[in-house]
This record gives structure tokens, sequence and C-alpha cells, in this order.
């Protein structure tokens, strides 16, 4: 639709005025399926766990940002790297009347803290986190970082990269994966394991 896969039908709006509420939700989906999603969700949300990414912080100029008073008048879909993106935006609600730059299919990368002026990332964090963030956002007004998929990509390849990064230094630190033996749970060296079937096998002959 947008350049993204989203989970079946889960709309949401963002308000508690009925008036203004978007709901459109079919909940028939496998234990399975949903299990599923929430595994990928957390997978691709790992890359993002850079300190300075998840950390607390203030908008600055570089951000694209909107204020936009509840409820917003925006319906928000969930892609399957997690990822939270506008899926409509109401022409008669406040996002649209906010003057701010608000486009369909842009990505919510940060939402206002509970209290103040900060904001905390939403990178990966899924539909449910981000909704949560803004319903308990006290007051009336909330922050919304936002950037296109195309600026988004670029932040994944740079997560990724750090993420790869991480995991070199913790096998550095912490060694390689321990394989067990399935049966004794003991600690097995593959290496030797796959000589004695090499022997094994030489011995038929």
């Amino acid at each position: 639709m947008i350049g993204f896969q989203v989970t079946p039908f889960k709309l949401f709006s963002l308000g508690n005025n009925k008036k203004n509420t978007f709901f459109n939700s079919k909940k028939k989906i496998t234990f399975k399926k949903n299990l599923s999603t929430t595994l990928k969700s957390q997978y691709n949300y790992n890359i993002f766990l850079n300190g300075n990414d998840r950390a607390k912080r203030t908008v600055t100029n570089e951000d694209r940002y909107a204020i936009v008073q509840k409820p917003l008048g925006i319906i928000l879909e969930e892609g399957d790297d997690g990822m939270v993106f506008i899926a409509k935006i109401d022409p008669k609600g406040n996002a649209a009347r906010s003057n701010f730059d608000i486009r369909i299919g842009d990505i919510v990368v940060g939402v206002s803290a509970t209290f103040g002026d900060e904001v905390w990332s939403t990178r990966g964090v899924g539909l449910d986190r981000v909704l949560k963030s803004i319903k308990i956002r006290s007051g009336d007004f909330v922050t919304l970082i936002l950037e296109s998929q195309e600026e988004n990509d670029g932040q994944k390849e740079q997560a990724e990269e750090n993420a790869n990064k991480r995991r070199a230094d913790a096998r550095e630190k912490f060694g390689d994966p321990v394989v067990l033996d399935p049966i004794t749970l003991t600690p097995v060296d593959p290496n030797k394991k796959q000589e004695k079937k090499k022997q094994g096998f030489f011995k038929l002959f």
C-alpha cells in the first residue's frame, strides 16, 4: 500500500472522542500468527538498542516533528519490522488542521514522554507501545517525530551495522555459542563430532 506489509486489519483511532473515532479491527487471527509477528517484531526491534537511540531526548532542529492536540485524527498501522506509520489522516481532524508537515506514510520514530517536552524513541517498538505512549501522555498535546520511508531506511541500515558490531563485540567478550549434546546436555566440540562421523564413514569401505 505504502511500501509496508501490515498486520491484518489492526486499525485504531487516537483520542477519546467517539465522534472522531476510527475503528476497524478483525480479531480472528490465530495464536501462531500472532506469535510469529511478535517474535519478528522483537527481533527487528533489537537493532535499535543503542543507548543514544533509546534514550529520552529533546526535539532538535534536525527533526521533522508535529505537535498535535488530542484526539489526533490519524490512523496508525504497524509494519512487519515493528515500525509504526500513518495510514490515514482525517481531513477534518486535529492533525490535518495543525499546520505541521504530516503525510500519509510517515513513520513515527518518536513520541512525547509522559511529562515534559522530551520524547522517547519508538523505532521498532510496535503499534501497542506507540498507542500506549500517546494515551498516557499528560496534557492535551502530543509531539510526534516523523520520518519518510526513505529517511527511515537510511537509519535502519545504520542500526543494522551497529547491531552487527554489538554482536561481534559480544562474541569476542563471551566466546562463540556453546553446542550441547541433545542427550547429555553437555558441551560438544562440533569439529570433533564432524571428524568422528567422517572416520566412521570411511571404515565402511
